[in-house]
Formats: structure tokens, C-alpha cells, sequence
């Protein structure tokens, strides 16, 4: 291990590795294999929106045009919350460009504190670029990160096993860690809502369909299908104060705006009859998929499952439009997890220069954040839990 806490200063991709991989996938050896790459950072919305088409391309080269969560305008969007400055490193090989990793930095009143973060809580809205390379991609782009003077530490989660992680990124030690687990947030749907309904446990059943009918007996509520931009951010403001997590305005401003450009999302919503909004969930669809990325719920409605009697409604619309997958953005709630599939393997990351301030970050996340990357990362340790992402909704 070297002074700074990395596994390894070579920009070169170790072809024993991913020959297999690439060859299975129709990528030539030579063209990913071979010759310098360049890793730039940049720093700040305007300087990530003005390489928009440039990434852009490199995502429709790779087939992620589905995946918005790594669009800068969508990954500029979902982060608009307080103490976040967003970022990315370009990696290019012979000027054209072969990955995007995105990262936001923590900031205290506007200044950056030099500790930077990638992926959301299941490894998603990290990496534009070669599925087969994204382990590699990512440790040049933590390489480049920290050979910055002021960047003290970086934290990942991203979609691979812990074991490919340690191959490429070097073995755990005090400041190199890896921990290993599983996701699932890939919900197939049947072809009927009571076919859907049948293929879920009991206590499932009851949560969804016997909450939505208490409730529709009770308060005649309404389900809204369609909400269009202005409805949807008249009903976000609603719930602002209501619903946990808090959003700020600024986010739901910034959804707002990412709603009018794109057609494919959609906002729906849930309703009390004399009017009080009670639910919404937004997201978007693509190739018989709907992605669900945000939930708000009122919480004085906890004690009604407010966010499984959404659910409901919203399955059975899925449904309806003959969906074939619901793909939960950043993670499942605990409601429908053990019903997705596949299992994907997931590790969390944390990679950082020995020094005072990385001790500090450190203490901080371990006594303020629960489950927070430090708390869930032993210094050395490598491990295979058990526990699940936070879920993605309130």
C-alpha cells in the first residue's frame, strides 16, 4: 500500500481480468485494453452540464439511455439538497471519452470538505461507461480524486462483488475497505393485479389490499393516475413539511423542471376527497419498465400504511398499462424487497489519506449517521451482510 492510501497508481486495466468479459461483450481487446487514459476532474454543476452531450453519447454507445440516474441533468437534479456540490471524473483514452463516474462532494456553508461520495444506497447513479470495466473505471476515477491536495477521502457503493473490488483496488487495511452484500429491487409484475396480489405472502397481501380498502371505506380516497408537471409540484409542496425524508423546496424545484423537459416521467397521487394530498410517486418509463425513483407520504397518515396503500394503486396501474418490471431507483422498501429478484452483489467502499481530517470525517459519520458507509465499513474488514439498502421512500 502506498503512502496515500491507494491500491495503485498504474492507469492500466489488468487484462487478465476482463479479456473474457470484453470479448463475450464485442469489445476488441485493443480498444479498451491498451495505451494511457486521462482522468479529469470536474467540479460544480456548469462544468458538469457543459460536457451534457459529450456523456450523452458515451451512454447511448453503452445502452444506458434507460438508466436516467446517470444523466448529469437528472444526477444535477437529485441532488440539489443542502451541503452537496456535484462532480464527476472524465476518463478519456485518445481524447475520446470512455466513462463518467459521478460523485458529489459534502460541504459545510458552501466550502467543500474534501470528502466525496459515489452511487446511491444499491450502486446505482454512479457510472456512465462499459458494464464489463466499471470496477476499473471507478478505481481511476477514486485514483484521480484523491491526487487532488484537498480530497481526504472517497466512499462508493457500486454494483460488484467485494471480491472483484479487492482484485482491482488492492486489500483491505485501515484505509482501504470493503464490505460485500446483496441487493434486490427488480420487481416482475403478473399479468393480472389479483394474479400480483396472489403471488405475494399474507402479510404482504393484508399491507397492500386490506389497508387500501380500509382506507377507501374510511375517507373515499382518490387515486389520481396521471398528474401533470404543475399538479405535480403544486402536490410535492404539499407534502414538503409532511413527509420524511424532508425535501427542500430547491429539489422539489429542480424535479419540477426535470419533469417538464422529460415526457417519459409521470407523477401520481393520492388524495383525501375534500381535497388534502395525502401521497405522490414519480418516476419514469421506458421499454415496459417503470422506474420509481421518489415516493413523498404524508406522515400523519402513518398509522393507515399511507405508502403501502400507494403501492397498491400504483401496482395495479402498472399493471393496467401492461408493465413488466418495476425497477425501484435506489432501493425497495422493506414491504416489497423479498420479492425482487435478480440478487445482485453490492459493496460500499471507503478509500481515504491517513490524516486528521480523515479521522474526523470518520467519527462524525460513525456517531451521526446510522447506517452510514462508515458505520456499516470495520477498518480491514471484509464482509458478506446481510442488511439492506435504506429504503428509497419515505
Amino acid at each position: 500500500m502506498t503512502s496515500s492510501g491507494l491500491a495503485d497508481n498504474s492507469h492500466q486495466f489488468d487484462s487478465r481480468v476482463v479479456q473474457n468479459d470484453l470479448s463475450a461483450s464485442g469489445f476488441m481487446e485493443g480498444s479498451f485494453m491498451e495505451g494511457p487514459r486521462a482522468a479529469h476532474v470536474v467540479m460544480g454543476n456548469r462544468e458538469l452540464l457543459a460536457c451534457l452531450e459529450e456523456i450523452r453519447q458515451l451512454r447511448r454507445r453503452c445502452g444506458q439511455e434507460d438508466d436516467l440516474t446517470t444523466d448529469p441533468e437528472y444526477f444535477i437534479a437529485a441532488n440539489t439538497v443542502p451541503n452537496r456540490r456535484c462532480a464527476a471524473v472524465l476518463i478519456r483514452q485518445n481524447r475520446e471519452l470512455e466513462a463518467c463516474v459521478l460523485f458529489y462532494e459534502h460541504c459545510s456553508f458552501g466550502v467543500g470538505l474534501g470528502l466525496f461520495r459515489g452511487g446511491d444506497y444499491i450502486g446505482e447513479s454512479l457510472i456512465a461507461g462499459p458494464q464489463v470495466l466499471h470496477v476499473q473505471y471507478v478505481h481511476l476515477a477514486i485514483q484521480a480524486l484523491l491526487k487532488k491536495w484537498r480530497i481526504h477521502g472517497v466512499s462508493i457503493t457500486m454494483k460488484a462483488c467485494a471480491a472483484t473490488c479487492i482484485q482491482v483496488m488492492g486489500p483491505a487495511s485501515d484505509f482501504r475497505r470493503f464490505r460485500g452484500c446483496e441487493i434486490q429491487h427488480k420487481l416482475f409484475l403478473e399479468s393480472t393485479y389479483e394474479g400480483m396480489l396472489a403471488s405475494l405472502g399474507p402479510r404482504t397481501r393484508r399491507s397492500l389490499a386490506g389497508k387500501r380498502q380500509q382506507l377507501e371505506k374510511c375517507t373515499d380516497v382518490k387515486f389520481i393516475a396521471a398528474l401533470a408537471p404543475e399538479q405535480s409540484l403544486e402536490v410535492m409542496l404539499s407534502l414538503e413539511d409532511k413527509s420524511i425524508p424532508h425535501r427542500p423546496a430547491e429539489f422539489i424545484q429542480a424535479r419540477y423542471r426535470l419533469q417538464r423537459a422529460n415526457p417519459d416521467f409521470f407523477s401520481m397521487g393520492l388524495r383525501l376527497p375534500d381535497g388534502p394530498w395525502l401521497s405522490i410517486v414519480t418516476g419514469w418509463r421506458r421499454n415496459r419498465v417503470t422506474y420509481v425513483d421518489l415516493q413523498m407520504n404524508d406522515m400523519h397518515y402513518k398509522k393507515e400504511s399511507i405508502s403501502a396503500v400507494m403501492r397498491a394503486f400504483f401496482l395495479e396501474h402498472e399493471i393496467a398499462c401492461k408493465q413488466e418490471v418495476i425497477n425501484f431507483v435506489g432501493g425497495s422498501s422493506l414491504l416489497l424487497r423479498r420479492y425482487c429478484e435478480p440478487v445482485e452483489p453490492n459493496t460500499d467502499i471507503f478509500i481515504y489519506k491517513p490524516g486528521i481530517l480523515s479521522m474526523f470525517f470518520e467519527w462524525v459519520g460513525r456517531h451521526s449517521r446510522s447506517g452510514s458507509v462508515y458505520e456499516r465499513l470495520k477498518p480491514g474488514a471484509t464482509t458478506a451482510g446481510e442488511s439492506q439498502p435504506a429504503e428509497a421512500e419515505s
